[in-house]
């Protein structure tokens, strides 16, 4: 791959060499390049070239990763070759529900036409945390904390999953936009998949046996989703 690299900066310069090792560096550490955010149209640019294509490509796929863009929605990624979820890394289940309840916000809107700008969805962290809650009381389990369920969503807005707005002290939220990459984490089926854990739990919990405590972690445990 060296040899490539070398054969890029032969042929177009040492500046489209430094922009392709920088564009690769940035899948690496953050999975996602989306064009809409500052800074990033270079990174978004250099890995669509076509001149560069191939030897992204590559060296993702020495990595065990395959490289995926979305010219429309204007984003490229990387996801593991032998992982359909997508998810890099492994989620634990609490990260998991709520990266399904982004995924189903995301696809209500798109079944109704109300995406925005490249094919996003906006609300609000506040309205994101109600429906989660629902979601895994109507379970039976207890919910994580509104400081941990904003823990995760940073954690996504580092992968550019999501992206965050500055909060609203005012009313203690804050805008989340959930972009179309959610999609990649949860499936077409983000829907039926959190039906299918509430259904699951349901079942688990025994009647009149109340809910663990979760803590400050809530949901997490030590296994992968």
């Amino acid at each position: 791959m060296l040899g490539e690299f070398e054969d890029i900066e032969a042929r177009y310069g040492a500046e489209k060499g430094a922009d392709l090792r920088k564009a690769c560096r940035y899948l690496i550490r953050n999975q996602f390049a989306y064009s809409g955010d500052r800074g990033v149209a270079t990174v978004y640019n250099t890995l669509v070239d076509n001149r560069f294509r191939r030897v992204a490509d590559g060296l993702f796929d020495s990595l065990g990763y395959r490289v995926l863009r979305n010219a429309e929605e204007q984003w490229v990624g990387i996801v593991l070759d032998d992982d359909d979820s997508g998810s890099v890394p492994k989620l634990k289940l609490d990260e998991t529900v709520v990266v399904l309840v982004l995924g189903s916000h995301w696809q209500e809107d798109a079944d109704v036409g109300n995406l925005l700008d490249r094919a996003t969805s906006l609300t609000t962290a506040n309205a994101l945390y109600e429906r989660y809650r629902d979601i895994v009381q109507g379970a039976g389990k207890a919910a994580i904390t509104p400081v941990r369920f904003t823990e995760i969503l940073r954690e996504l807005a580092q992968r550019n999953v999501v992206s965050l707005g500055e909060l609203d002290r005012d009313q203690q939220d804050r805008e989340v936009e959930i972009r179309p990459m959610v999609k990649l984490l949860t499936g077409a089926d983000a829907l039926l998949r959190l039906e299918g854990y509430v259904r699951s739990e349901e079942a688990s919990v025994r009647p009149g046996r109340p809910a663990e405590p979760s803590g400050s972690g809530g949901m997490e445990d030590t296994g992968e989703a």
